[in-house]
């Protein structure tokens, strides 16, 4: 069974959103909500800061949802994008606050472990840019955007064996750029 692809309709609901449209910002929100925040849950254990991270990505999306480029991948994708570089930010932010010691690792124990992970988060995230873009695409979708394989074989319009190889060979070119 083929699901049916939303990615004109994302697209119409961000233009729109653009526009000031408040029902579709919402209808928008229902669809990506919860997959946003499970993806910053799964960079960082830490739940008030995912919480923290998805309303502020929201909050761009109704700011900026004129900026969304199609061209460039899906809006999932974007979303994540954004996802990411919030909680990185937020990542070296708390780490440049520690090293002037105005963070208590004591008081905020998940905070300080969650920003240990920056530098292996930006290593994959380097990792993953050297990656030819249909298979980052496809990694992407399944490994960060909550998907299964089958989900994302058919929003990529792909055979379920050729989005294989294609995240196959993409974890193996990311695995020789963090093996160094």
């Amino acid at each position: 069974m083929e699901l049916p692809r939303r990615e004109p309709e994302d697209v119409s609901l961000l233009a729109r959103i653009a526009q000031g449209d408040l029902d579709c910002f919402q209808l928008f929100y229902q669809r990506f909500g919860g997959r946003v925040f499970a993806y910053a849950r799964q960079l960082c254990r830490d739940r008030e800061l995912a919480e923290d991270v998805t309303q502020e990505v929201f909050t761009a999306v109704w700011a900026k949802a004129g900026s969304f480029r199609p061209e460039r991948g899906d809006a999932a994708g974007w979303l994540y994008g954004m996802t990411r570089n919030r909680l990185i930010d937020h990542w070296r932010r708390a780490s440049s606050r520690a090293e002037v010691g105005a963070l208590d690792d004591h008081r905020h124990p998940a905070r300080g472990n969650c920003g240990e992970g920056v530098e292996a988060l930006l290593s994959v995230q380097q990792a993953l840019g050297a990656v030819a873009p249909e298979q980052r695409r496809a990694i992407e979708m399944a490994y960060f955007g909550g998907l299964t394989y089958e989900e994302t074989a058919a929003r990529l319009e792909l055979p379920l064996g050729t989005l294989k190889s294609r995240i196959r060979s993409g974890l193996r070119t990311m695995r020789t750029v963090l093996d160094g």
